[in-house]
């Protein structure tokens, strides 16, 4: 039998999934990258990709341009760090 508290609700998923989809847009932002993530295209990408890769996901299938100059690794270790800093920011309460 399961318990019931420990199931997730779907809000909390929700929310989870926005604070995620926040970050990642907000150091899109940050690196001065023309890039937006809606809630469609993150789950798009999560059902494609590790979230770890999300960002080489989206650049081989919307950018696939920078791969000529820049390594898929690079561009996701980027994002990834920018997307940490905010996460930081946010639970260290500075904005």
């Amino acid at each position: 039998m399961t318990d019931p508290a420990s199931k997730t609700s779907p809000s909390s998923v929700s929310d989870a999934l926005n604070a995620e989809l926040e970050a990642y847009n907000r150091a899109f932002t940050e690196l001065e990258l023309p890039w937006r993530w809606d809630a469609q295209t993150f789950r798009q990408l999560l059902a494609v990709a590790a979230e770890r890769d999300c960002v080489g996901a989206y650049v081989e299938r919307n950018q696939a341009h920078l791969l000529r100059v820049y390594e898929k690794t690079f561009l996701r270790d980027l994002v990834l760090s920018a997307k940490e800093r905010y996460r930081q920011e946010m639970h260290s309460g500075v904005s």
